[in-house]
């Protein structure tokens, strides 16, 4: 009888024993995959610093924006008349150079800063998801598709005003996320608000160019259409598809 309960007792004790081996190895397995499990925004901003790295178009039309807003301050108005889009030149078919130069110049500081800083990021990010040289004809083929809505408008309503700064191409950039976005939505990660962020976007900043004095918004539009309208027909003709993976 005595030996049975003896048998018994270590018959328990094994049992706990496994049992608390279960436990730990659970544990541990527990600790291993959440090691594994990455946040979602710090893979984000890992995946964007990379990113920012190898956009060196979109980098490179900042710094060559940012020198030219520089020299223009240094230069004067006479540096800004020669280079400013003026639409009876362009109409005329006369210097048109001015629908690319125009692109680079900005009327003051919070102007250049508030264009080059959505190129710095939407920029980046569409440079990597389209590719270089596709970016760089985007960039300019949205910026002069503004420049000639601007000079239609101009034209229609007979009023020929000066105007300078990279809100058409910037706009085109914005038109092509769109398109990405468009194109590239079932690979978006569950959960996220992009399509909502990005027309809340589009939508704030044509409205406030409608509010704001001194605002091209014919450039704005003219830019926005481009761009989407170029990322389109290389998405159709190149069959690209779009990860997402970079968008949070």
């Amino acid at each position: 009888m005595i030996d049975d309960i003896d048998r018994k007792d270590d018959d328990n004790e094994k049992i706990r024993e496994t049992e608390m081996e279960n436990i730990e190895e659970e544990s541990i397995e527990v600790e291993i995959t959440q090691e594994h499990q990455t946040d979602p925004v710090d893979a984000y901003w890992k995946a964007q610093a990379g990113i920012l790295k190898s956009s060196f178009v979109n980098t490179s039309i900042i710094i060559i924006t940012i020198i030219a807003f520089l020299y223009s301050q240094i230069a004067g108005d006479a540096f800004v008349s020669k280079f400013e889009q003026r639409s009876e030149y362009v109409a005329a078919g006369r210097e048109l150079y001015r629908l690319i130069t125009s692109m680079f110049l900005h009327a003051d500081l919070e102007h250049l800063f508030s264009n080059m800083l959505i190129l710095f990021f939407v920029g980046a990010n569409a440079e990597h998801d389209i590719g270089h040289i596709p970016y760089l004809i985007l960039y300019f083929f949205a910026g002069i598709a503004g420049n000639l809505l601007s000079t239609a408008y101009d034209l229609h309503i007979g009023e020929f005003i000066p105007s300078i700064g990279a809100s058409g191409a910037v706009f085109g950039v914005i038109g092509a996320v769109a398109i990405i976005v468009l194109f590239g939505r079932k690979n978006l990660r569950r959960g996220s608000n992009l399509i909502i962020r990005l027309a809340f976007m589009i939508i704030l900043s044509v409205y406030s160019g409608f509010t704001a004095d001194n605002i091209d918004n014919a450039a704005h539009i003219g830019g926005l259409l481009g761009g989407a309208l170029f990322t389109l027909i290389i998405t159709l003709i190149m069959k690209k598809e779009y990860t997402m993976e970079e968008w949070l």
